[in-house]
C-alpha cells in the first residue's frame, strides 16, 4: 500500500471520528466514555463475561477491570453467578444501566438522523450501500 493511499484512509478515519465526536470525553453528551457506553450495548447483546467482553473489544485486563467496578459501583451493572457454572459470572445491566443504554441509543439515533437527514433519499441509499461495502471489504482481508 503506498502512502497517499494510507494518508487518505487516515483521513475519512479523522474526519468521521470528529463528526461523530468519537473522541469527546464523554460520549453523545452523557456523563459516559464511549468504552462504557460500548459496554452496556454489549451487555445488553448478551456479550455478559468480563472475558467475552475483553476478546470483543481487545482491552487490557486490568482497564477493563477498572472499567467494570466503577460501573458496578455506579449501580449500572451487577455480577450474577451463572446458574449452570457458578464459577462464572454473568454481567447484567440494572434497571439504571438498562435506562443510560436507553438514553444512548437515543442520543445516537438522534446524532445520526441530525447528521443524514438532510442527504436526499437516493444519495442515502448509496452511502449506505457503501458503508456496507467498506465493512464487507475490510472484513473479507482483516481475518
Amino acid at each position: 500500500m503506498d502512502k497517499e493511499n494510507i494518508d487518505q484512509i487516515r483521513k475519512f478515519n479523522r474526519s468521521y471520528t470528529r463528526i461523530l465526536r468519537l473522541t469527546d470525553k464523554y460520549h453523545l453528551n452523557t456523563h459516559f466514555t464511549l468504552l462504557e457506553s460500548r459496554i452496556f450495548l454489549e451487555i445488553n447483546r448478551g456479550v455478559d463475561t468480563a472475558n467475552q467482553l475483553m476478546e470483543l473489544l481487545q482491552l487490557d485486563k486490568g482497564y477493563l477491570s477498572r472499567v467494570l467496578k466503577k460501573l458496578k459501583n455506579e449501580g449500572l451493572i451487577v455480577d450474577v453467578r451463572d446458574e449452570k457454572d457458578r464459577r462464572i459470572k454473568k454481567l447484567k445491566l440494572t434497571i439504571k444501566g438498562k435506562l443510560a443504554l436507553e438514553e444512548d441509543n437515543h442520543r445516537a439515533d438522534m446524532q445520526i438522523e441530525n447528521l443524514f437527514s438532510k442527504i436526499p433519499d437516493e444519495e442515502l441509499v448509496k452511502v449506505i450501500k457503501d458503508m456496507q461495502e467498506i465493512q464487507a471489504t475490510v472484513k473479507k482481508y482483516s481475518k
